[in-house]
């Protein structure tokens, strides 16, 4: 009997044992679990598209996994708890999004589809259909207090994860899972301000894209250290690399309460900028360079000063350079023309908004949201169609502006000394097969400037100095034809006037050098 009962006792240790073994196993993969739903939804959100809409998209293409992840994120997000209630309001708006985009709000703040499809941007592609301006829809303001509780709560949790994750595993899976849950609501807000409901942007969802993304990262890099073991260890022996990667997800989750730009107006005001700071920049470096004088082309030194040569232009590079930074400035002060023109007309669409509808403040930086006014009046509905079109034009010379933007830096690599004069076959086909058969301004022809590389891309960049300058010359709207030139102001007006005069003096340097 004894050897029986020792037998017994042994028996039930071994087993117990293998419980407590089991059970850490699953403890331990809840950080394994956690780590690739977190990198599924990082996937998702990296192959998101800014530059259209869902329903635009062709078949079988990123956008299917976004719908699919919408309907997981609706689903897992009505499981969480919340306060204030703060649940059925996420879930009615993650639903919202999986239905295909369903307004929250009157017809009057959702973009629609217009039976006349604006007018294409010759050299851009066509620009994506706003809902808002300054003033945020609800939908809109929803989303971002999504957006913002997700990285809160992860702030919050990553803190506990890493203190408790480092001596307890079980507890630190569990808390994983709470990482994941902030991770969701940051994935289902994302998700909704791409929706076309929302009618965000492409800068907008640029900027959301890019600050969401950073935090997914952070956290998975953060899991991933306790999940590879690195991360592990007993209180104070000196193994911080946790709290190294919880710096690091404060660092992304500060940032996108603090710096991410709210609505349309801030964000493409941000890009705006940063295009103009980018040309002022290149433009100074290039001044450096101008300032030091031509080259003397008989000047075949060896040694240091051939190295310094590279630096410095040759008396035949000298005038192709100064008409190409002449076109350079005309772009920067294009760019300023365009920021100032947008807040002109974005102001008179918000006030036809305000006009049909009753506003109320929200708080925060730039949000004011609209509140639900039925109005089925004929006034209305051209009140409606009017704030529209001047949306959609303004999206349009944004696009415009993109490619003037983004000329200058093209053209700006091609500048350094020496010039690179040879010949590209290649690159003249592709531009030959995109090239305007006629100017945007009929006053005068852009005259055709070789096949050089620099030559194709800065007579790529006249075309787009033309075509963003006549959009705001003209003022009208896409589809209705309208002008609404009134909405600008008496600044923007001369502006554009002098503009418009300047790129033909630009065509002619440029040819002659």
């Amino acid at each position: 009997m004894p050897n029986n009962k020792k037998k017994n006792k042994q028996k039930k240790k071994s087993n117990g044992s293998t419980a407590a073994s089991a059970s850490s196993d699953s403890d331990t993969n809840l950080n394994a679990q956690v780590l690739e739903a977190l990198t599924r939804l990082a996937d998702t959100l990296a192959q998101l598209d800014e530059t259209c809409d869902n329903d635009d998209a062709p078949e079988n293409t990123v956008d299917s996994a976004a719908d699919e992840a919408v309907d997981l994120l609706a689903e897992e997000t009505a499981a969480m708890m919340l306060d204030d209630g703060e649940a059925a309001e996420t879930t009615a708006l993650a639903n919202d999004a999986a239905d295909g985009g369903t307004d929250v709000t009157t017809s009057s703040t959702a973009p629609t589809t217009d039976a006349t499809p604006p007018p294409k941007p010759t050299l851009t592609p066509p620009a994506l259909p706003l809902s808002h301006w300054r003033t945020l829809p609800l939908q809109v303001t929803s989303a971002y207090k999504i957006l913002n509780d997700g990285a809160e709560y992860i702030h919050a949790t990553s803190t506990k994860y890493t203190l408790v994750g480092k001596i307890d595993i079980k507890e630190g899976g569990n808390l994983a899972v709470e990482l994941r849950k902030g991770a969701e609501l940051i994935g289902t807000a994302t998700l909704l301000l791409f929706s076309p409901s929302c009618g965000s942007s492409r800068s907008l969802r640029h900027y959301v894209k890019q600050s969401s993304r950073s935090v997914l990262a952070s956290v998975i890099s953060l899991v991933k250290s306790f999940e590879d073991g690195v991360s592990q260890g007993k209180a104070n022996d000196g193994n911080n690399i946790g709290a190294q990667k919880t710096g690091v997800v404060w660092s992304a989750c500060d940032k996108l309460t603090g710096s991410l730009p709210k609505g349309n107006r801030a964000a493409m005001r941000r890009e705006l900028m940063v295009w103009v700071r980018d040309c002022n920049e290149s433009i100074e470096e290039f001044e450096e360079v101008l300032s030091l004088g031509p080259l003397d082309d008989d000047d075949d030194d060896d040694g240091d000063d051939a190295m310094m040569d590279e630096d410095q232009y040759r008396g035949k590079e000298m005038k192709v350079a100064k008409a190409s930074m002449n076109v350079m400035k005309c772009s920067k002060n294009l760019l300023g023309l365009v920021l100032k023109a947008c807040e002109c007309v974005g102001e008179h669409a918000d006030k036809l908004s305000q006009g049909g509808n009753e506003v109320a403040e929200a708080g925060g930086e730039e949000s004011t949201t609209i509140l639900e006014h039925p109005d089925d009046s004929a006034e209305k509905q051209q009140m409606d169609d009017k704030r529209r079109e001047m949306l959609r034009w303004i999206s349009n010379l944004h696009e415009m502006a993109r490619t003037v933007g983004e000329g200058v830096t093209n053209v700006g690599i091609l500048l350094y000394p020496p010039l690179d004069f040879a010949n590209d076959q290649e690159e003249l086909e592709k531009w030959q097969a995109k090239k305007p058969k006629t100017t945007a301004i009929d006053e005068f022809t852009i005259p055709s400037l070789g096949s050089t590389t620099l030559g194709l891309q800065l007579e790529h960049q006249l075309y787009a100095l033309s075509e963003c300058i006549e959009s705001v010359h003209g003022t009208s709207l896409p589809v209705l034809g309208e002008s609404f030139q009134s909405c600008l102001s008496e600044e923007v007006v001369n502006a554009a006037v002098r503009l418009r005069k300047a790129i033909p003096v630009r065509c002619r340097e440029v040819e002659e050098a």
